[in-house]
């Protein structure tokens, strides 16, 4: 899979959203969305954005980021053909192998040993249902998903997607640059954070 569809100027304010929503900066996160309409990001990319907060901010952040949404820019959300549970399960097996490469089989023995129901929603809910969605590319929710577990301090969850970004054809320079905009405003414990997640992702020499 190559890098993502979804331009640089049009994904940008959405990384600051997803941040911003991470660390409930609600002034900040409005802005990002204002940004977003500047740059042409159509409307639907904005609402998979704030969906996607549900799997790594939680049920309040997306239910926080689209009413955001919706207040800063009216629209009307349409219901999505989504599939059901065989189809969530294909899809999510699939992706989840690409984000994770040859440490798929690993991850999900060590969820399934945490909990055989939380590695069922990871596979089914999770990658099938949630990150296999359209119109953004798995590049991008990868990027997205970066932002997220940047802002928020994440620092187990954030190496693993700082892999799984280059994995589907981020380059290093592009998800340093999602990092770096991931960390504005945000306070020492998690820039150190995300420093030690980086040099683990990618370490040096």
């Amino acid at each position: 899979m190559g890098a993502s569809s979804t331009s640089g100027a049009r994904l940008r304010p959405l990384l600051d959203f997803v941040a911003a929503m991470a660390r409930r900066d609600g002034p900040r996160a409005k802005r990002a969305l204002l940004a977003a309409q500047r740059a042409g990001t159509p409307r639907r990319e904005a609402e998979e954005a704030a969906l996607l907060l549900v799997l790594h901010a939680g049920y309040p952040a997306a239910l926080e980021g689209t009413r955001m949404l919706s207040e800063a820019w009216p629209g009307r959300a349409r219901r999505t053909r989504e599939g059901g549970v065989s189809d969530w399960r294909r899809r999510g097996a699939a992706l989840c192998r690409k984000v994770y490469g040859p440490v798929y089989p690993k991850l999900v023995a060590s969820v399934t040993a945490l909990h055989p129901d939380l590695a069922t929603w990871m596979i089914e809910q999770g990658y099938g249902r949630v990150l296999s969605r359209r119109p953004l590319d798995a590049a991008a929710r990868e990027r997205l998903a970066v932002a997220v577990l940047t802002a928020a301090g994440w620092e187990r969850q954030l190496v693993s997607h700082l892999l799984g970004a280059r994995r589907l054809g981020n380059s290093r320079a592009v998800i340093r640059a999602t990092v770096e905009r991931a960390l504005r405003g945000a306070p020492p414990p998690v820039r150190a954070a995300a420093r030690r997640a980086w040099r683990t992702a990618f370490p040096p020499g």
